[in-house]
């Protein structure tokens, strides 16, 4: 097979679109509008495409990074999905020219690793070089087309009815869901998703950053929900609609730490968005990445409601000595640490 590496440029970006659109592993993640938006947020992309003739065989969105002062590159951070996508048909051979040409780059540029992702649990094999395993999250979601809104009420909220309670008492108690769209509601969005992401400690996004989805996404690809009862708002939800691939991307919740413990927002929230992505006749809701650790609260909530776990694997790849030798001793220390 005869393969060559391009970089994305305003004559190809059409088919990096194509690709990605056409590929069952394609996703909103790899398109170039997200692109945009990790530029936002202060990150140097390096996206490369694979042909094989005139042919796209694979898609690799690189964005640069830096592990203990040593610069790198890993796939699409800050996403749901991070994985590099590739055509099936001799994807062992693609791989590895992948990762002799983006070692081949590496002196030029002064990276010292590469992180590679794929959802292929066998791509490790087809890697013929040294490298480490890495740290990596799968993602969580539902079927629409095995679980509609009524199965899930039906038949996975029978095993445990908290999760109707929790439901019923907003309608009971006359919450209601708002659509919004308008800056001065993002305003009060970002206020409580701000309280709340600072209460579990997670990634904090500027309001820039908000805004800049809104000025991206919204109307046609953007739903941003209010829970309210009155003047009072309990939280809210900005979900993403990829219509090429008929999912729906829940993120970015909202939650009044003020709430009394008998409510239970993000189980309202969540059922919310499952009703409208089915409703514009989605096939899929993600809910986005999590650990694979079933006593995560995280992971626990989206499994009661029926959410299936899909692995991500990735892999490190040393490119300098230095660093090699660096890493290798930090992962001798941090296991010492952890089998005490």
């Amino acid at each position: 097979m005869d393969l060559r590496i391009e970089a994305l440029n305003d004559a190809n970006i059409d088919k990096w679109e194509s690709f990605n659109h056409e590929m069952s592993e394609g996703t909103f993640f790899h398109t170039t509008k997200w692109k945009k938006i990790l530029e936002s947020l202060g990150h140097t992309p390096h996206y490369y495409m694979v042909f094989s003739g005139d042919d796209v065989v694979a898609i690799c969105p690189f964005f640069e990074t830096n592990i203990k002062g040593f610069k790198g590159i890993t796939p699409l951070p800050d996403s749901d999905y991070n994985h590099i996508v590739i055509k099936e048909n001799n994807k062992h051979n693609i791989i590895d020219f992948i990762r002799k040409e983006l070692e081949s780059m590496a002196k030029k540029n002064s990276w010292s690793f590469i992180i590679l992702n794929s959802l292929d649990k066998n791509f490790e094999d087809k890697l013929s070089t040294s490298y480490y395993p890495n740290f990596s999250m799968g993602t969580m979601g539902i079927d629409l087309e095995d679980l509609s809104p009524t199965n899930i009420w039906d038949k996975v909220f029978t095993a445990k009815k908290a999760q109707r309670r929790y439901i019923k008492r907003f309608e009971k108690d006359e919450f209601k869901i708002r659509y919004i769209d308008s800056v001065e509601d993002i305003k009060t969005l970002y206020e409580y998703y701000l309280k709340n992401i600072r209460h579990i400690k997670g990634t904090e996004y500027p309001y820039s950053h908000f805004k800049d989805l809104y000025n991206l996404y919204f109307p046609d690809n953007m739903y941003l929900t209010l829970l309210y009862k009155k003047d009072f708002i309990a939280g809210g939800f900005l979900n993403f609609l990829d219509e090429s691939k008929k999912t729906m991307h829940s993120r970015y919740i909202a939650i009044n730490r003020n709430m009394p413990n008998k409510y239970h927002v993000q189980y309202y929230l969540l059922w919310e968005s499952l009703k409208k992505a089915y409703e514009l006749e989605c096939k899929r809701m993600c809910f986005g990445s999590n650990v694979k650790d079933q006593n995560h609260p995280g992971y626990k909530l989206k499994r009661n409601f029926g959410a299936d776990y899909r692995d991500n694997y990735s892999v490190l790849i040393p490119t300098s000595k230095i660093f090699k030798i660096g890493h290798s001793v930090f992962r001798s220390i941090y296991k010492v640490k952890q089998d005490e």
